[in-house]
């Protein structure tokens, strides 16, 4: 019968993607946690770990499958416990992922008043871009993502947080600069210049394909941060959703933002979930919280 000691032993040597130090940071032998492991998979008929010599351990599909939910059994089991002497507190862990335009303008705020609130819930953090996250979702390295919902997989449970319109980024000295809104033509008359992340970058250059424009593209850059830098430079224009508190790039050059009219959809701030798991009570103090917070600060 699987037992909740052996489940530990395997999150362990998963956590630690090694056999032996996951017997050391539980302090048992290491024969005690490969024989939890062994049992396991004697039990599914499954595999939960590829083995390399030397390089330790890592997840099979199956193996992404069972953590996942034995993370869910093992929370479960803490609440159970945890009942009588903590009776309504929320304990546990859970992994957040966050579009990386995003993290840097919400992520601090948001983590840091979560665990004032929540001091019991142990957050972890993940940024990524529009493609990598939903993956660490599927592969359960990641129990919430905050994103844009662009291209959301089906399997993804998602809710709305904040909805976003599209904005110009304009050198200081441009001659748009002193206007209060522009079109997407104007911004294509570029040369352009967008983050080279796929999902990204695709969305943008459908949106101007659409209105059937077809602007000069300047740089690809990796980062939105450098993005805005060559902004400043003045070597072009950009559009984007997410705005930060001040318009000033990494090495103190400033430039101008200016609202983008006419661009249908707006773009929404989501938070997101596989809708095939429940989630567990950290993590559903988590969204709450994200969404409340949203509410308050827009």
């Amino acid at each position: 019968m699987l037992s909740l000691r052996a489940i530990r032993y395997a999150l362990a040597a998963a956590d630690h993607q090694s056999v032996t130090a996951a017997a050391s940071a539980l302090n048992v032998s290491q024969p005690s946690v490969s024989a939890a492991i062994a049992q396991i998979e004697a039990d599914y008929g499954e595999a939960l770990f590829v083995r390399r010599k030397g390089q330790g351990v890592s997840l099979t599909p199956f193996g992404r499958l069972f953590v996942a939910r034995s993370r869910r059994l093992i929370e479960d089991a803490r609440e159970l416990a945890a009942l009588n002497a903590h009776e309504g507190t929320v304990s546990g862990e859970v992994t957040l992922g966050v579009f990386a335009d995003l993290a840097p303008r919400h992520a601090p705020a948001i983590l840091t008043a979560f665990e004032a609130a929540h001091p019991s819930v142990r957050v972890h953090f993940r940024e990524g871009d529009l493609e990598e996250l939903p993956r660490l979702l599927e592969r359960a390295e990641a129990d919430l993502m905050l994103s844009y919902d662009i291209g959301l997989p089906a399997s993804l449970g998602h809710v709305t947080v904040a909805v976003r319109t599209p904005y110009a980024l304009v050198p200081r000295d441009h001659p748009f600069a002193k206007r209060k809104h522009l079109s997407l033509k104007d911004v294509a008359t570029g040369p352009l210049i967008i983050a080279d992340q796929p999902a990204s970058r695709r969305y943008f250059i459908d949106l101007f394909n659409r209105h059937g424009l077809r602007p000069e593209m300047s740089r690809l850059s990796g980062s939105f941060e450098t993005v805005r830098g060559f902004v400043a430079a003045g070597l072009g224009l950009s559009i984007a959703f997410t705005r930060p508190i001040v318009d000033v790039s990494y090495d103190g050059s400033p430039f101008v933002t200016i609202p983008v009219r006419g661009v249908e959809p707006e773009h929404r701030i989501v938070l997101v979930w596989p809708s095939e798991f429940r989630l567990t009570r950290a993590s559903l103090a988590l969204k709450d919280f994200i969404a409340a917070w949203f509410a308050e600060h827009g």
